[in-house]
């Protein structure tokens, strides 16, 4: 029953309908044949596959059972975090506090903030009342299992203030495991890491490299994929076409995403945008586009130029990301001039994961 009832413009007859349809394109529909169903019903230009009696759309329970709450495209954009980006309602805590050292000049020129220690295995700071570690083979001194003995049973006052505050406020109903993921922030050697050796790369390619292509090129050996270039200011505006490259078939393993942007504020809140709304193995940006709607904002292949600039979007986006940041860029900007080995090893210092050279 359609509530618009006469006023309704749609056809509501389906034999009326099947009547002044084209002819079908073929014998079998590869939805019905893969999952179990067709989502177009009598409107599939294949439906004489899975259209039964009184133009019923058939399904095949036990195939469909297998593909039961699987998720076949992820990363998609939800209409709430569309909203959410539109009226500039997201919070971009890690990226705010970047930008606040960056503005505040600490850290030295260019760098955002402190340098982070890659050794999981050097003392951290704020341990100085601790016990010195021993060497191996040693026994620990009992002075020093004395002192913190005592220093861990001493109460603080900060502790007893905020113990008398939890007391007093209401207590919040919790589900799960109690995790400390927005506090802790992970060192270098703590991240996922991005184990491609000996593997096939399918390289990042604008226009060309959609979802579909591949799906087909995973079927052919592909190991690695990553999408097509997006641009961060359309991601952080919300817009639907853009993030449409950032869909991920499930069929991909090991999948990335590759920004394009020329300023570490927009770059920075983009990486923590994805890091926190869709599943990567990593991000990679872009230093190589030479579009010149790209080149002359300052993007693309601009940034090997802008040092301070590409600095700071590097350090910036890896303070943000809990997956490796790779960097893509070209053996120079100006004709038989390479700059490309002189970049290379302030990138890694900055701390990308690795850096692919487009040989031109």
């Amino acid at each position: 029953q359609c509530r618009f009832g006469p006023r309704c413009r749609f056809l509501h007859d389906v034999a009326e309908y099947l009547a002044g349809k084209p002819a079908d394109l073929g014998q079998r529909c590869v939805l019905f044949d893969t999952f179990g169903r067709c989502p177009y019903g009598v409107t599939c230009r294949f439906g004489r596959a899975h259209l039964g009696d009184g133009h019923q759309n058939l399904v095949n329970a036990a195939l469909a059972r297998q593909w039961e709450g699987k998720l076949l495209v992820r990363n998609g954009l939800s209409k709430e975090l569309q909203q959410q980006l539109r009226k500039r309602k997201f919070s971009f805590q890690k990226a705010e506090e970047f930008l606040r050292r960056l503005r505040g000049g600490k850290g030295g020129k260019g760098t955002g903030g402190s340098t982070e220690v890659s050794n999981c295995t050097a003392p951290q700071e704020g341990l100085g009342d601790s016990p010195v570690l021993q060497e191996q083979g040693e026994d620990p001194k009992p002075e020093a299992l004395q002192n913190s003995q005592g220093a861990e049973d001493a109460p603080k006052p900060e502790a007893l203030q905020s113990s008398r505050g939890a007391e007093d406020a209401p207590s919040i109903p919790t589900l799960g495991p109690l995790t400390d993921e927005d506090v802790t922030k992970l060192r270098p050697c703590e991240k996922k890491k991005l184990e491609i050796q000996g593997k096939l790369y399918l390289a990042p390619l604008t226009t060309c490299g959609n979802l579909p292509f591949r799906r087909i090129c995973k079927r052919f050996g592909a190991d690695v994929t990553c999408g097509e270039m997006a641009v961060c200011t359309n991601l952080l505006q919300g817009q639907s076409s853009e993030w449409a490259l950032l869909k991920r078939h499930h069929t991909e393993d090991i999948f990335g995403v590759q920004l394009e942007g020329a300023f570490p504020d927009t770059m920075t809140k983009c990486a923590e945008l994805l890091n926190r709304t869709i599943d990567v193995d990593f991000v990679d940006i872009n230093v190589g586009c030479p579009i010149d709607l790209v080149y002359k904002k300052g993007g693309g292949c601009a940034l090997m130029t802008r040092s301070n600039k590409f600095e700071q979007i590097v350090r910036g986006m890896n303070s943000v990301l809990d997956v490796p940041l790779t960097v893509k860029i070209r053996t120079g900007v100006q004709e038989k001039i390479n700059v490309a080995h002189k970049i290379i090893p302030r990138i890694r210092e900055w701390g990308a994961s690795m850096v692919t050279v487009r040989g031109r």
